[in-house]
């Protein structure tokens, strides 16, 4: 290869490094004038992401981390004691997200984390807070947590984890109160 052409690759070299160097250089320098921008932007994709999986409006100043945990639980199946995402109860799934996100610990029985919460009015719901059903018409037998006005979601015995809207005659014909674990 001869001098000239090994010149003109180093020059070409030379030439692509300060163009990549004064690109980034550049793009640092928007980023630095408004950071809050770009976080605020992947702030309100994520939160948007979350509102489509699970078909409802998440307010603003909302706790993300309970959205997200349940989001990733979204139709693991059901799985009469368990508590994972490859099977889950009404009752282990509440116990599994309150362990992650509120560091409470619960009991595996949806009558006990009735018998142990607190009752709540609708009106005082926050995201967590349970719902409470008796599907035989005598005892707690289902769990559910709060995710919007009118939605919650669970443990369904046929079709999983899934987000559920209280006023559904099934629901709302079965529902036995609201509960708290967060004083």
């Amino acid at each position: 290869m001869s001098i000239y052409c090994k010149r003109a690759r180093s020059s070409f070299n030379v030439a692509v490094w300060v163009f990549l160097g004064f690109t980034v250089f550049i793009g640092s320098c928007k980023n630095a004038r408004n950071p809050k921008k770009k976080t605020e932007t992947h702030e309100n994709s994520a939160l948007q992401g979350l509102e489509k999986k699970l078909g409802v409006s998440i307010p603003s100043g909302s706790n993300r981390a309970y959205y997200e945990e349940i989001a990733s639980w979204l139709g693991s199946p059901y799985k009469y004691g368990g508590k994972e995402k490859s099977g889950t109860d009404c009752s282990g799934f509440v116990l599994v997200v309150y362990q992650r996100v509120f560091k409470i610990m619960l009991d595996h029985q949806s009558s006990k984390q009735k018998e142990k919460s607190r009752e709540l009015k609708e009106s005082g719901l926050k995201e967590g807070d349970l719902y409470f059903f008796k599907f035989d018409g005598k005892k707690i037998s289902h769990v559910g947590m709060h995710v919007a006005p009118d939605y919650f979601i669970h443990a369904s015995t046929k079709r999983g984890v899934i987000v559920s809207k209280l006023s559904e005659p099934y629901y709302k014909n079965a529902f036995a109160g609201f509960g708290t674990y967060r004083y």
